[in-house]
Parts: structure tokens; sequence; C-alpha cells
């Protein structure tokens, strides 16, 4: 019998390397999804213009420097749509190809070309899980296969409920890393039967703390061997966030007793802006494509309070349905290479910035200029307002101005507008290590 709760609680090791801890990602993972050609495990790093591979692991014919080199060659819109949107779980095939999905034989059958043409030993197809943390960095699992093959609708279940414990052990990892810490945020501590021993912090509550009581309860039970044997119940007892704040990590004294440690690892989004940091975390992965379902999983919520943060999401920033929160939010958009940008401490002024052509604005007055840049980084008009020390009514005229005078109707049109091949806003390309 495959244990898929030997994935899950490899990814919450922390204690070993980055190389390490994916290789031992690659072992637990292998009896699960190998066909016969090996698999793969890749750390990746990726932002609206960059994209760099920082470890791999291989098992099988298939050499590190084999995949890297296929990667590094890759079209750009390859990148963009397995790690950038990356579907949870599934194939090649059934996500990009043109000629198993229907699409229309441009784009995607170039893709399809290239993957047959040049990937090594002459793979038809791959099929994996891509675990996002939400923050730019994810993990993949692949296995190339000899034929189109698409994946069962169980293992697809399973691999998207493993990949959001993936990505919450790798946010740990990260969590400690970036700030050169020993231990991460600990705001709670408990023995595993759910009893509490300590508390700080928004563990503090009665309710937070029943709810911790419950999970540490829940995560035990999962692994036990009745529920390993039961992998749906056991991925569904098991969160990776609980509460959309803590995930649950273990802890051995000295004299080798366990307890669970409460660490607080939401997604921290850059870029704030007017929306509050749920609803920022929940619009980055609507723009990645999930579902509410997906959503309200990876973040630990109710699918009704992924919801509702998404529809003042859609409200605060003027939009008419998620459809275009998901456009405007999408991974490689203009908005995203705005705020990427931003982030590097680059001068937003427009007369200095690099990403919108100063033809394409120069009907604008320099305040509607300035203006546009705030919808573009996703600015609500109350926040652009203060920013700008104006009324609001006064932003939402400079607003229909900038909409009228460009030809638009939205700020996601006039995201597609400025961001539109062979502006300068689309020059910028890949990097691959």
């Amino acid at each position: 019998m495959h244990d898929w709760m030997n994935v899950v609680e490899a990814g919450y090791d922390l204690s070993l390397s980055p190389q390490a801890w994916l290789q031992q990602l690659l072992v637990r993972a292998t009896p699960l999804m190998d066909r016969g050609a090996g698999v793969n495990a890749q750390l990746f790093r990726v932002s609206a213009t960059r994209f760099a591979l920082e470890h791999v692991a291989v098992h099988g014919h298939m050499t590190a420097e084999q995949l890297r080199g296929f990667l590094a060659s890759a079209p750009a819109e390859a990148i963009n749509l397995v790690y950038r949107h990356g579907l949870p779980a599934g194939s090649l095939s059934e996500s990009m190809f043109a000629s198993t999905t229907g699409r229309p034989p441009s784009r995607p059958a170039e893709l399809e070309r290239y993957f047959i043409e040049e990937s090594p030993d002459n793979f038809q197809d791959s099929l994996g899980m891509t675990a996002h943390t939400g923050t730019g960095w994810g993990v993949v699992l692949a296995v190339p296969l000899p034929h189109p093959q698409g994946m069962a609708e169980t293992e697809r279940r399973h691999w998207k409920r493993v990949a959001a414990h993936l990505a919450a052990g790798l946010r740990l990892r990260l969590g400690i890393e970036q700030a050169a810490l020993e231990e991460p945020a600990v705001e709670a501590v408990l023995v595993p039967d759910g009893k509490l021993k300590h508390a700080e912090r928004s563990a503090q509550s009665p309710s937070a703390q029943q709810r911790l009581r419950d999970a540490v309860r829940a995560v035990d039970r999962a692994r036990t061997r009745k529920h390993r044997a039961d992998t749906e119940a056991a991925l569904q007892l098991w969160e990776g966030l609980v509460a959309g704040r803590w995930s649950l990590v273990d802890r051995f004294d000295s004299d080798g007793r366990r307890f669970v440690v409460a660490m607080r690892n939401d997604p921290a989004q850059p870029d704030p802006r007017g929306l509050t940091r749920r609803e920022r975390q929940v619009a980055e992965y609507c723009g990645m494509k999930r579902s509410t379902k997906d959503i309200a999983y990876l973040l630990g919520l109710s699918a009704s309070a992924v919801g509702g943060a998404l529809s003042e999401a859609t409200r605060k920033l003027g939009l008419n349905s998620r459809t275009e929160l998901a456009a405007f939010f999408a991974p490689a958009g203009l908005r995203a290479r705005l705020a990427e940008w931003d982030l590097h401490g680059q001068n937003m002024a427009l007369g200095a910035y690099p990403l919108a052509q100063a033809k394409q604005l120069e009907a604008l007055s320099e305040g509607e200029r300035a203006v546009a840049m705030l919808l573009l980084q996703g600015e609500t008009y109350t926040a652009i307002a203060h920013q700008r020390g104006s009324a609001e009514r006064t932003v939402a005229n400079q607003v229909q101005a900038i909409y009228r005078k460009l030809g638009v109707r939205s700020r996601v049109e006039l995201a597609a507008e400025l961001g539109r091949p062979g502006s300068a806003s689309s020059a910028a390309g890949d990097e691959s290590s």
C-alpha cells in the first residue's frame, strides 16, 4: 500500500537543507508517481519576469543536467503555463497540448512540438504536481511519459491536497531562511492529545485555542495506521493551514517527548495596496486560476470566506466579475510586473518608468498618468485618494477620463492595453538558470 502521508510529513521536515529536503520529497513520492521512466523534483522561484530553477532532484534515466538544459531553452509561454499558472495536478497533454485540449493549433501546438522534439529520450507527455507557496516559490514533482496520458480523478484530488501541504512546508522553510532565524514565529505549543502548553499573540483567544486543539487531534488521527489506509479521510483531517493562519509541526525536547507547535504561515503578499492581506491572498490564487474550493483548502478557510474575500476584492478594485479579477491578477500580467518593480525599489514616477511606453500615455495629464500607474498596481480609489491628497470623487473622475482617452472600459482592459505585445511592458523575458 502506498502511503501518501509520507509525502505530507516530508514537506514539514525543516531540519534538512533545501537540496536534501527536495531529495526526500522525491524518495517519498516516487512509489506513488513512477510510471517506469523515473520521477524528478524541482524547487523553483518565479516572478512576473523571472524564472529560476533553484534545486533539482532526479530518479530514473533523466539527469539533472538534461532537465536543466531542457527548461533553459523552453518557450516563455511554457514557463508561464507550467510555473506561473501551474495546475496543481495533471498532465501537460490535459492542460496544454492543442491536440488533446481542442484548442486552436497556434501557440499550444508549438509548445507540444517543443516538448516532444526537445525532451530527453523522446518523451511525449509529463504528469505531475505543482505546489505554489503564493509568494513566488514552488515545488514540482513530475513524471515523464512515453505516451500522452491523463491523471485519474482520485489521484488528482490527492495530489492537489498534498500540494497544499508542500506549499505550506516550503513557506515555513523560506520564512526561516529569509529572516535568518533558527525558528519561525511559534504562536502556540501543544501536546499530541491537544492539550495547550503555551499560547501567544493571535493564539491567545479561547476560540483560537479550541481551533488549534481540534486541529492537533485531527492531525494525530490522520497519521494513524487506520487513516493512512484511507488517504481521502487523512488528507481531509490534516489541514495545511489552520484557521487560515497556522501550520502544525512536530518538535521534540531533549528526552524525546513530542510537542506540536503552531507557526504563523499564511502567505505574506507584497504590495498590499487597498486590499486586506486575506483579500490579496485569495486574489493571487484566483489569478493562478484556482477554484474557490482549492483556495479554501490551500488557506485553511471556508469556501464562503474565500468567496466573500473574492467578492470584496472585486468590489474594491472596481471590477465586474471574478473573471476580471483573475485576469487582473494573472501571474505574468502588467500589474504583476509593476508590483515586482515597485518591490525592487524602483522609482514609480512615470517619467522614469520602463514598463509603459510614454507614447501610449501621452494623451493623459500628469495627474492621470500617476493615477493610471496606481490603478495598474491594484490600488483602490480610496487608497489612491489618500496617496494623492484628493477626494475619491476626483479620483473617480480621473479614472473615467483615463478610460475614455485610452479607449478602455476597466482596469483589466487598461492593463491589457498597456501590456499588449510590442509594448515596452511586454518586452521583459524569463531568466532561466
